[in-house]
This record gives C-alpha cells, structure tokens and sequence, in this order.
C-alpha cells in the first residue's frame, strides 16, 4: 500500500507521519469529515473498522471519516487507517489481494492498521527502538515519546516485530482491553475484555501511574469461552495514563532464558453461553476472530449485531440502514 501512496503522491509519506490531516485536506481525490463521537459514524461507511472512524466510497470525492472523540494520536491513526481502504478501493491489485484472502473484511482492516502504523512509525525509529535490548514494552514506550504515533499504531507497528507468537496490548485502568495486535499462533484479547487477572495486569493496576516496568512470567490472556492462553512471559508499563503491555510465548528479549511453557492454559468447565439470535444456550469454544465473542453451533457471534439493529416494533432483525439515525423503529414501521 505504501508503493501504491508514494507512486500517486511522491514524498507524501513523510509529509502524513507529520500532520495527516494537514496534508489529506490539501488533497481533491478524497475529502475528510469529522464527527464528534464513535456513535455518529455513518453506518454506511464502517466497513468493519476496529477504529473510531469510516470509509464512504460513495461520495463525490470519497470521505474519510474521523471521529473527534479519541485522542489527536488516535485521530491520526484512523484517518490513516481509512486513507488506507481508499487505496484498497481505487488499485485493482490491492483489491485483487483482498479479494483472494480467506477473510476479507479481517484481511482489508488489519493491512488498513499496518499501513497507517507503517507512515507514523518510519523503519529507523523501529529499528532503533529495538536494538539495544531487543524488542521489550520499553520499545513502545520509546517510540510514543519519539512520534505522534498512538499507542494502538505503536501495538500494531512492533507486533509485525516479533519473532515469536505474542500480543500487544493497550488496557484500560480498570484492566479492559482498549486495542490489541497480536502475530503467531496467540488469539488477541478482544476490546472490551476484561484481563484484571491476568497476573501481570493485575500487578501493574496495583501500581498506577507508575514509571516502572513490571515483568511476569505467569502472564495468561483470558477469553470469553472461560479458556486462557499458555503462560506467556509479559512486561507492562503505564504510558500517559493508559497501561502498554506485551507477552510472548518465547524468547523473551528481557530474559536470559524463556522457552515455551506449553500445556499450562487454563480452562472453565462452566463455560456457558446463550445466542442473543437464536436463544440457543451453548457451551462456548469456537471463538470468532473478528469480534472475540463465542460463536454458537449456529455460526451466530456479535458481528452481526455489530451491524443490524432489532426494530421495537416488529422485533425483527435489520440492517442500521433501515433505520432513522438512532429511531429504534425501523422504516417500514415507521410508515
């Protein structure tokens, strides 16, 4: 996608890690419009971001849409992210690749998310951040104080770095998920999770604030099915208010010696749960990878509710377009 950016607009990368919004407003082939939360994203233009923001390929120029209601950092990252489907969009050989990928909507979003952590995170800070003790939490730490990047572009950018399975995290002071990239063989923890016991998430909330790095080697990632991951080893530290956390089942830069710790995972044996479309109570093992939630043996997880809308009128299912912006009833009703 960067060859794609950089053979339209030569030099433009550079430009964009400096001040995307700057720089995309001065454009003619897309225009940028801003809306005040999350919630005021056009249905129409989500497109199954992961992001506070939206894609309208529609538009007369196409539109990127921002929420205002993350930080500038975040921002940046989302205008990026949705710059990025408008490259996947208008380049046949980018759509092409979508197009063949087992996953499409996954496959577009997480390239969105490496393209926009590619332009705020240039390969000679990465480099650098990484050299002197191998890749670490303090990596992370280096590169939010030596870019604009956020701290999710930053999960994305150093997790394509790792060597061996892990996870990047940004969590919450309670301990939920905010963002999470992972490479290898491990699961991320879906937004929202809640990971307060996860051992090493639980020692750095008892420490807020604090400017010390905090290293577990019991680290686990709790899903909704009740299982956990294998112990992994994990670092933690708090960045401007927020908790930066990374775990690897090996090869640990922070240690001397960190070999897998297999077939130490944890299991619930109540495990339960009920499908809000079938109403079908189910024993949760199939995980959906788009929206972390149990897949009942029905093949229904909260994508779809991520997407539809239940009418208080006829009480069926609809897509959000056939309703009135946030009317709970929907058109048909409505007449």
């Amino acid at each position: 996608m960067l060859h794609v950016l950089e053979s339209r607009r030569p030099g433009s990368v550079e430009v964009l890690a400096h001040d995307a919004f700057a720089e995309i407003d001065s454009w003619d082939e897309v225009q940028i419009r801003r809306v005040s939360e999350a919630a005021r994203v056009p249905d129409e233009a989500i497109l199954g971001c992961s992001l506070a923001g939206g894609y309208l390929w529609k538009s007369a120029p196409p539109t990127l849409v921002v929420a205002e209601s993350v930080s500038v950092r975040r921002q940046h990252f989302t205008l990026l992210h949705e710059l990025g489907h408008h490259l996947q969009q208008t380049d046949p050989d980018l759509g092409e690749a979508v197009f063949s990928a087992e996953d499409t909507e996954a496959f577009e979003d997480a390239a969105c998310d490496a393209f926009a952590a590619r332009v705020l995170i240039p390969e000679d800070l990465v480099t650098e951040s990484i050299d002197s003790e191998g890749l670490t939490v303090r990596s992370a730490l280096a590169l939010h104080r030596q870019t604009k990047a956020s701290r999710a572009a930053i999960c994305v950018r150093l997790a394509a770095e790792l060597s061996a399975p892990g996870v990047f995290m940004v969590l919450a002071p309670d301990g939920t998920v905010n963002f999470a990239a992972s490479r290898g063989g491990i699961f991320p923890p879906a937004r929202g999770s809640d990971q307060s016991r996860n051992p090493l998430i639980t020692a750095a909330l008892e420490a807020p604030g604090s400017d010390q790095v905090i290293a577990r080697d019991n680290t686990t990632i709790w899903y909704s099915t009740g299982h956990s991951s294998n112990r992994l080893y994990g670092q933690a530290a708090w960045c401007d208010g927020l908790l930066l956390a990374l775990a690897v089942e090996h090869g640990a830069a922070w240690k001397k010696f960190s070999p897998p710790q297999a077939n130490t995972s944890h299991r619930a044996t109540d495990a339960w749960d009920r499908c809000e479309e079938c109403n079908l109570g189910f024993r949760a093992k199939v995980i959906c990878q788009k929206c972390g939630e149990a897949r009942c043996p029905n093949g229904h997880c909260q994508c779809r509710f991520a997407k539809d809308r239940l009418c208080q009128e006829c009480f069926l299912l609809k897509a959000r377009s056939q309703f009135e912006s946030e009317n709970s009833v929907c058109r048909d009703c409505a007449e």
